[in-house]
């Protein structure tokens, strides 16, 4: 009897601990992060409008969404487009995220990533190794759960 009983109570553990989502943070608080990441961001667009993207370079849906972007004149004139290269982890993307934020113009090696699909690589990922932390530190924080992630300045 004893051993159905706590059986018993760690299964309920277990499912009340498996149930429990992370509640995303209030978008002031989340605004407020991304401003204070927003230097580690690679801009795109000269428009009024702020939109803070997250973004792996290797992902089908996120080079799609860039792609469509870059080649609209009217966006980019309408938007900001803040990115944050961000690993999606079976994508094994961070030698490629590394070289774009390496090279000497960011913005240029993304778009030939993304758009034209050439792909650089850079193993050297120490360097930029800081910059990658505070951006996954602010992707988790906020509940960036797929690419693109795409926040709206109000």
């Amino acid at each position: 009897m004893l051993k159905i009983i706590i059986l018993s109570f760690c299964l309920i553990t277990t499912l009340v601990s498996a149930t429990k989502e992370n509640k995303p943070l209030s978008y002031d608080a989340s605004l407020k992060l991304l401003e204070e990441t927003k230097s580690d961001a690679i801009v795109l667009g000269t428009g009024a409008k702020t939109l803070y993207v997250f973004i792996d370079p290797l992902c089908k849906h996120s080079r799609k969404f860039v792609r469509m972007v870059s080649k609209n004149s009217k966006m980019l004139s309408k938007y900001q487009y803040h990115f944050f290269l961000y690993a999606l982890p079976r994508l094994k993307s961070t030698e490629v995220i590394s070289a774009i934020y390496l090279s000497e113009n960011p913005i240029k090696t993304q778009l030939d990533v993304m758009v034209k699909n050439k792909i650089f690589h850079n193993k050297d990922t120490n360097k930029i190794k800081e910059k990658i932390s505070r951006i996954n530190t602010v992707a988790e924080k906020i509940a960036v759960s797929k690419r693109p992630y795409i926040f709206i300045v109000k």
